[in-house]
């Protein structure tokens, strides 16, 4: 396991679409692309969730963003954050681990308020040591039955895992 280039605390980015690397959310992105038809987003997440449902997580809007439910968790991200948040609000994760719950809070936001997929990108530092991973990239999709309105997010995401870290790095950001 190669240590050394993780940082003290952890970080993300947005990103384009081209700057992703990881198959994940590249493979969630098309399958959302095909869906859409003449809509600005898919009606319901089924059909990406198809491509991709060990890697990705279904978010339910409540009360136009008051709050939001983990719907499901895919057993790959369970494994990385060690819980399956599956029935749980995002309120009780602000709750417990609060910089990571408004983290959340904040993409899910501009998802649902801009209509638009969010691309990102994160490190996991040494400030979370209970996680799996140190690395990650995500597609963060919009769906709803009545546009413009957002009801559902999928999250699909792509670790990489604390013992295959390096050689599984994207190869953009190999040191």
């Amino acid at each position: 396991m190669v240590d050394f280039w993780i940082p003290d605390n952890s970080s993300g980015e947005i990103v384009e679409f081209e700057r992703l690397e990881a198959t994940v959310p590249r493979q969630a992105v098309a399958s959302w692309n095909a869906l859409m038809g003449a809509r600005r987003f898919p009606r319901a997440p089924d059909g990406v969730l198809a491509a991709v449902a060990r890697n990705a997580i279904v978010v339910r809007v409540i009360e136009g963003g008051a709050d939001y439910e983990y719907r499901s968790v895919g057993d790959a991200l369970v494994a990385g954050f060690q819980e399956d948040f599956s029935g749980r609000l995002l309120s009780d994760i602000i709750a417990t681990t609060p910089r990571f719950g408004i983290g959340l809070r904040m993409l899910y936001e501009m998802v649902r308020t801009s209509g638009e997929p969010l691309y990102y990108r994160g490190w996991v530092g040494a400030d979370m040591p209970g996680a799996k991973f140190v690395y990650y990239e995500s597609a963060v999709l919009p769906f709803g039955r009545d546009e413009p309105l957002v009801d559902h997010i999928l999250v699909a995401s792509q670790l990489i895992l604390r013992d295959q870290a390096y050689p599984a790095m994207p190869h953009s950001l190999r040191v």
